[in-house]
């Protein structure tokens, strides 16, 4: 017997041997235009986006030019983040 997972999404719990994914959720799928990542319709948002996205107005930690991505979880800017 498999251990039952839960559902980030809607918290169900599902047996992953028998589904691949939720299956109380895997029909209100939806794919990120963005990302391309599949999530839940009800969210306002895609998880993902929300996650790896920079709020707007950050500064970067080394420097004080606008952050526009994440480097080991710090708001970086584009320089720092080619270096």
């Amino acid at each position: 017997m498999s251990d039952l997972v839960e559902c980030s999404e809607c918290k169900l719990k599902f047996d992953l041997d028998e589904y691949d994914n939720c299956p109380d959720c895997e029909d209100d799928l939806i794919e990120c235009e963005v990302c391309e990542h599949k999530f839940n319709h009800k969210l306002k948002s895609c998880p993902n986006c929300d996650e790896n996205t920079v709020p707007e107005g950050a500064e970067c930690e080394f420097c004080e030019k606008p952050a526009v991505r994440y480097l080991q979880d710090n708001p970086v800017c584009e320089d720092h983040y080619q270096n």
